[in-house]
């Protein structure tokens, strides 16, 4: 059985709803006679009488009271539809997803930068390690790494991170001067294993190797899962870190860090920014776009000149 036309539907709703074809009219922008063939064409295609005269003007049948209800609520849930639409295009306020210690460490001091650009504007990060459905509504946009891209429709590489050692002023006042890569072996080394999901991070065996010091019996002193932790153990001084530049950046700009000696090294893969269908269409939306590439480039260990950064790196 095919729908009944939805100019009848809407008539009849509008006439049940408001009691009276009058109101419906005005509420429909139409007549009272059109108002009124609606309602004859939607009672001929359901076989059954909805509506009847009374001395008070226009009631239900018993068949228009068992019709009305969901045409009502489905009606209602257009109309919250389109209005969760015309906020969602219309809002300033931003909602960023990233794995937790990129939310605490690089994007959250970033995000003042950015308050201050546009003071109009409201955001919420959401430091979670599961992609979010972007096209579903759960996030604007998503910061995260390496093939978790795959999970994305619209998605930029932002940079190319790399790890260094770091320590507190405070331990290096106590440690005295460091010789070379072999004196730190003496000292509580930090560690991170982000997991099996990501290609893992350059360790401290593989920096000592880089430094040609036989590191084979090298002791895990104390491991992270989250790379935000160690930065913070470190600037407790509870250690030398080997840590994400991105992550320790404000620490080292502050001082609570200072990097000990090289070599840097870089990560397998890089990070990168996915958003929604509908993010760019939001009034700061395209600009927040802009502004998270730019503000990247600073942190790229391949330099900002290094590559153009493409708009898109997958099909819309």
């Amino acid at each position: 059985m095919k729908s009944p036309p939805l100019a009848a539907i809407r008539a009849f709703e509008a006439v049940g709803r408001t009691g009276s074809v009058n109101l419906a009219a005005t509420e429909l922008g139409v007549t009272s006679g059109a108002i009124t063939q609606h309602v004859h064409t939607l009672e001929k295609y359901v076989g059954r009488r909805l509506v009847e005269r009374s001395g008070r003007g226009i009631d239900l049948t018993v068949w228009g009271k068992l019709y009305l209800p969901r045409l009502t609520l489905g009606f209602t849930e257009i109309r919250k539809a389109l209005d969760d639409l015309e906020r969602g295009t219309d809002s300033n306020h931003l909602v960023i997803s990233t794995y937790p210690s990129l939310a605490t460490k690089w994007l959250g001091p970033l995000m003042f930068n950015w308050k201050e650009r546009h003071p109009e504007a409201t955001a919420m990060i959401a430091g979670v390690h599961p992609e979010p459905n972007l096209d579903e509504g759960e996030a604007d946009f998503r910061v995260s790494y390496g093939e978790r891209q795959r999970y994305h429709t619209r998605y930029t590489r932002l940079f190319s991170d790399h790890v260094l050692v770091a320590a507190s002023p405070a331990l290096l006042a106590r440690v005295g001067n460091i010789a070379g890569p072999r004196e730190l072996l003496k000292w509580p080394l930090l560690w991170v294993e982000w997991g099996n999901e990501y290609v893992a991070l350059p360790s401290w065996r593989d920096w000592f190797a880089a430094t040609g010091v036989d590191a084979a019996k090298l002791n895990r002193d104390l491991v992270f899962s989250l790379p935000s932790a160690a930065v913070d153990a470190a600037v407790e001084s509870q250690g030398f870190a080997l840590v994400q530049h991105s992550l320790a950046a404000s620490a080292l700009a502050l001082g609570t860090l200072v990097r000990v000696m090289p070599p840097e090294l870089p990560l397998a893969e890089s990070h990168f920014l996915a958003w929604s269908g509908a993010a760019l269409d939001k009034p700061v939306g395209a600009a927040f776009h802009a502004w998270i590439i730019r503000e990247a480039r600073r942190f790229d260990w391949r330099g900002a000149a290094a590559e153009e950064l493409p708009n898109l790196t997958s099909s819309t």
